[in-house]
């Protein structure tokens, strides 16, 4: 019997003007030969805005598709869905492979936000509320973090697809110059975040798969590998993680003329068995140098 292929995507943004996503049946091919579909968070956008009711209406839509045409799929939160689901994040392979969106890897949650002081306020008051034990517990925090993103809300229209909404949303990202400086730290320290977070929350975890910073890659780290698999928003484009017990392979996702299909393989890992009986893994042996 064929092992078991659990395949990971995040960032979709569906619903949102700059997403590549404009139907969802155009993500088919990207189901084909997987057992279990993941989102990794930011799938859609349910926080509060002046138009809420379009909000709504496309999280009725993206459910109502994961419903009928992915029969096993997993919702992870992310910070501009964080009540999509009550899941945050995911064990796979008895621990071997951590899946979160990536928001909870800063302390300020999302630090390249136009909404960053909101957030920041949000996420304090949640932590408050917890006891010194709880803060150091991983589903505690995430939990924490999740109900702090669920409460932002969004001055503005997060679906406008006018020539002049788009200009605005556009002037939001790049200015003033801080919020784009923030990106880019956040590009290079999510890595060394992702495995700190995995040493001290999950040590036995081996694989750290996130998004939430838009920029894909595989990196590797003592005792891990971090794998981001980017967004479905320009404009580096995504990846999508294949896990099974045996191996852990990273592909390009291909975007041509509205439709999408797994690419080229970026990086792969051959997951070695310790003994016949047992599930556990004693290395991982990449067979593909990934990217750094």
């Amino acid at each position: 019997m064929a092992a078991e292929i659990t395949r990971i995507l995040s960032d979709l943004h569906y619903g949102d003007p700059a997403s590549r996503v404009r139907s969802l049946d155009a993500l088919g091919p990207l189901f084909d030969g997987a057992d279990r579909i993941v989102f990794n968070g930011d799938t859609l956008e349910t926080r509060p805005s002046p138009i809420s009711s379009q909000t709504d209406e496309t999280r009725r839509e993206f459910l109502e598709f994961a419903r009928h045409k992915i029969p096993r799929c997993t919702l992870i939160t992310g910070n501009h869905d964080a009540d999509l689901s009550d899941t945050h994040s995911l064990d796979l392979l008895g621990g071997i492979v951590l899946v979160t969106h990536g928001d909870v890897l800063f302390d300020e949650l999302v630090p390249w936000s136009r909404e960053l002081p909101q957030i920041r306020q949000l996420f304090r008051e949640q932590l408050a509320l917890l006891t010194p034990a709880q803060r150091e517990d991983p589903g505690e925090r995430l939990a924490a973090c999740k109900r702090a993103c669920g409460k932002v809300r969004l001055p503005h229209d997060p679906h406008g697809r006018g020539l002049w909404q788009r200009v605005l949303l556009t002037a939001r990202i790049f200015w003033p110059p801080q919020y784009p400086l923030a990106m880019i730290r956040a590009w290079r320290e999510l890595p060394d975040r992702a495995a700190a977070f995995a040493r001290e929350f999950r040590p036995g975890s081996r694989f750290v798969l996130v998004g939430h910073t838009h920029r894909p890659g595989v990196w590797l780290r003592p005792g891990s590998v971090v794998i981001n698999t980017g967004s479905f928003r320009p404009p580096f484009g995504c990846y999508a993680v294949d896990v099974s017990p045996e191996w852990v392979v990273v592909r390009r996702v291909r975007h041509r003329q509205g439709n999408f299909a797994l690419g080229r393989v970026v990086a792969s890992f051959a997951l070695a068995p310790t003994d016949e009986n047992s599930g556990a893994v004693s290395t991982i042996l990449p067979t593909l140098a990934p990217t750094r």
